[in-house]
């Protein structure tokens, strides 16, 4: 009687299956591996794109508020203390700017706090880092908390308790200005410029920021190198100067015509939309407000300011000079 054979796997086709299988594990690690890859870059690149977006929205903010104050004739230019100053030029523009602005929470002042104040953006140098493939920066903002005066001229630094981080690890930080011929310029200077000229009608912000190198991107130790830089454009609309001297004249003569400056007074100062913006939605449903405007002629201002302050902050700001 010959023997059952019996059922199984042969050597050769198990070592065959297990070749097989290292393969096919092989291939699916490395996706693995690679997709960890990707994510990892992904990440990265939304760091640095979220990290220096909220950096140049804060500046832009800043210089969008540009307000000026035109120097009277009788002081001299040294003694002025509105300026707009941009020096210390880096690659991508000047890396210290210093100008007066209205960027101030009005829901958050202290007390005898002015909306018009002093801010600086400038750059301190961080400790040599070795994982990073070249120097590497922290941006600072130092705001003051009053108007400029002659007696805060110096500038500001990291030890000042008036100055804050706004961003660390930062490759490269500049400011390249646009002039009112249209020309870029990558410094700036009131001190001893035409009156009627002496602020930027538009800036361009650029900041670079140090991100996580991938695997075989680069030759060398270096972990860290410098992203694209990112640009934000921003206007000046208060380029021209706020004629403080011209607005008392202003004042004085009304005075004699009306007993109060106007609604229109504050309107032939610069800035309509909030108006057009308040008639134009029903004022949120207060009819005495739109009474109030639609004879804006009659209306003083002072009674806009003091029974409807949140709409009177929308208007130009050198109508907060109007009696």
């Amino acid at each position: 009687m010959t023997p059952r054979r019996q059922s199984g796997f042969t050597l050769v086709e198990v070592i065959g299956a297990f070749f097989m299988m290292m393969v096919v594990l092989t291939f699916v690690t490395g996706i693995f591996v690679e997709n960890g890859r990707q994510r990892s870059a992904a990440t990265e690149l939304m760091r640095v794109h979220t990290t220096s977006a909220t950096a140049l929205d804060l500046i832009a903010q800043d210089i969008e508020g540009t307000i000026f104050i035109a120097r009277p004739e009788n002081r001299a230019p040294a003694d002025h203390p509105w300026i707009f100053l941009a020096e210390r030029n880096g690659p991508l523009g000047a890396t210290l700017v210093r100008f007066p602005t209205q960027n101030v929470s009005r829901d958050n002042l202290a007390e005898h706090a002015s909306t018009w104040v002093e801010v600086a953006y400038f750059l301190s140098e961080e400790e040599p880092d070795a994982d990073s493939s070249g120097d590497s920066f922290t941006l600072w903002r130092w705001r003051s908390t009053r108007p400029p005066s002659r007696s805060d001229r110096d500038d500001p630094d990291v030890d000042d308790s008036r100055s804050s981080r706004v961003v660390e690890g930062v490759a490269d930080f500049g400011i390249v200005f646009v002039d009112a011929n249209g020309s870029t310029v990558e410094d700036w200077d009131s001190t001893y410029s035409p009156s009627n000229a002496p602020v930027p009608i538009a800036a361009e912000i650029s900041l670079s920021l140090y991100r996580n190198a991938r695997d075989g991107e680069i030759e060398g130790d270096a972990l860290q190198i410098p992203a694209r830089p990112q640009v934000r454009h921003v206007s000046l609309p208060m380029n021209r100067p706020i004629d403080v001297d011209a607005l008392i004249t202003l004042a004085q003569s009304d005075a004699e015509e009306t007993t109060c400056l106007t609604v229109d007074d504050c309107l032939a100062l610069g800035d309509s939309e909030w108006f057009i913006e308040q008639l134009d939605g029903g004022c949120d449903g207060d009819d005495e407000l739109c009474s109030s405007l639609e004879a804006s002629g009659s209306t003083c201002w002072s009674d806009i300011v003091n029974d409807w302050p949140s709409v009177a902050s929308q208007a130009d700001p050198a109508c907060e000079l109007l009696p």
